[in-house]
């Protein structure tokens, strides 16, 4: 009787071992992020005291789009979405401002800043990472029309839609004395090494809309 309640006991932590290696499988998979052209920062938070920010700025380098497509998802730390992930468009010389703020506050929100972008979510205690990809379904591949295999830099949106070519500042702030401290950026336009081929772009590929 002994033998047959451990070989039952022995049977359902198999199962419970399988199930959660699934579970983590498939929770990994569903926010999976190529690091070729993706950037993550590490920490964010928001709650009924703080905020974070974060600033996406577009250099205008040479081989750059003129216009790239966003996307930011804020995962919490049980890697669910703190809400519904945010979509823009960042044009050459400009800087986007975004936050990640709870529901409701008083000063940060969009009638206040008009022109920024907001995460916004519950006013409980949050925190996680963040991960940060192209719109784009092709960002190592030069977009434009065929007809003109060297067209990047020459005005008409030619170049790379490539978020890890755009720079990002951020910092949690901490609304009583609005200081904080700043947040960690990897894989963005100041650790990220060149991945392109000079040939790559002459294989372009269309892309709808702008982003």
């Amino acid at each position: 009787m002994i033998t047959c309640c451990r070989t039952i006991r022995n049977s359902y932590c198999r199962v419970l071992v399988i199930c959660l290696t699934l579970f983590t499988f498939f929770g990994v998979e569903a926010y999976a992020l190529d690091n070729r052209f993706g950037v993550i920062s590490p920490y964010w938070q928001s709650d009924s005291t703080s905020y974070s920010f974060i600033a996406v700025t577009h250099p205008s380098l040479s081989t750059m789009a003129s216009q790239i497509g966003v996307k930011i998802n804020v995962l919490k730390n049980d890697t669910t979405a703190f809400t519904t992930a945010a979509s823009f468009t960042v044009s050459a010389g400009t800087t986007q401002r975004v936050f990640i703020v709870r529901t409701g506050h008083s000063i940060i929100n969009p009638t206040i800043i008009p022109s920024a972008v907001f995460i916004a979510g519950t006013t409980d205690y949050s925190y996680g990472n963040i991960r940060i990809e192209p719109i784009a379904t092709n960002p190592l591949l030069i977009t434009g029309t065929a007809s003109d295999a060297f067209a990047v830099g020459k005005g008409n949106n030619e170049g790379y839609r490539d978020v890890t070519m755009l720079s990002f500042f951020g910092a949690i702030v901490f609304d009583s004395a609005t200081t904080g401290f700043a947040m960690e950026f990897i894989g963005d336009t100041h650790d990220s090494s060149d991945i392109y081929d000079a040939w790559v772009g002459l294989n372009k590929v269309g892309v709808s809309g702008v982003n």
